[in-house]
């Protein structure tokens, strides 16, 4: 058991995180690294685990160079394999066109990459990546995505993320239980018993085509916007004929009727449901 002073999720997420770094001592139990179990110090877990903040702190005024090999004097590498290091990490990370660049004057892709590169830097089994893809756009965020997968085949990689298109794009708990365990195919059989159904209905006005929607209680509608509606049903088929006998009663058509492939979001608001 761990105590602390506030149970908000941000803040119990953040202790969470500060636990696995070493930045606080737990009071009871442990946090075991490695597969011998071997035990690691406080003091020294910072040469197994590389660290990227939310907040992505860097020494601006340094050039995107002379700041991981800053590093490398920090952590403490051997002098003959400190350029070696430096050069290998730009290239891995994309940064060969920036290196000597001024790290203020680069965009935020460029810092995050810069944010990976330092943690890294003394080579860790683990990487440790708070909301690393927050704030930017999407080719920046595939970028990121394809180097942080890499990363994934040398070491662990532990990622905090509240998108969950992050978890989909990078990642083979809610209330600090497992719903659900397994690969995103194994996920969506898990939930395969429902499905999304997206419905599109003319001739009827957004809230008489919900409210009819509403009395079918073996669905359940998610969103709706102009007579477009995603619903979520466990009886398909049912749902199909019932929608078909509703609109011919009440003189309305269907232009759209189509079935959805569950993203992890949606598979999430489906085990969150249940």
């Amino acid at each position: 058991m761990w105590e602390y002073g506030n149970s908000g999720t941000g803040y119990y997420k953040a202790f969470q995180r500060d636990l696995l770094r070493g930045k606080i001592t737990p009071d009871s139990g442990s946090v075991t690294y490695l597969h011998d179990k071997k035990t690691i110090k406080t003091q020294d877990l910072k040469q197994y685990i590389g660290y990227l903040d939310s907040a992505n702190a860097l020494y601006e005024y340094m050039t995107v160079y002379d700041y991981l090999y800053f590093l490398t004097s920090l952590y403490k590498l051997p002098y003959y394999l400190r350029k070696e290091r430096v050069r290998n990490l730009i290239k891995k990370c994309g940064l060969s066109s920036r290196k000597h660049k001024v790290i203020s004057t680069l965009s935020k892709g460029s810092r995050q990459r810069i944010g990976i590169a330092q943690a890294l830097v003394h080579n860790p089994p683990f990487l440790l990546l708070d909301e690393p893809v927050s704030g930017l756009d999407p080719s920046q965020s595939q970028q990121l995505y394809e180097l942080i997968k890499e990363q994934g085949k040398e070491r662990s990689v532990i990622l905090t993320s509240s998108r969950m298109r992050d978890v989909e794009n990078m990642c083979d708990l809610s209330n600090g239980k497992i719903l659900a365990k397994g690969t995103v195919e194994e996920l969506q059989q898990e939930v395969a018993n429902s499905s999304i159904l997206r419905v599109k209905i003319g001739g009827a006005d957004n809230l008489s085509t919900y409210n009819a929607l509403q009395q079918l209680d073996y669905i359940q509608v998610i969103s709706s916007k102009e007579a477009s509606f995603e619903i979520h049903t466990t009886k398909e088929e049912q749902f199909s004929k019932d929608l078909f006998t509703l609109c011919a009663k009440k003189g309305w058509y269907i232009s759209r009727l189509v079935a959805a492939e569950k993203s992890l979001e949606d598979i999430f608001k489906q085990l969150r449901k249940n």
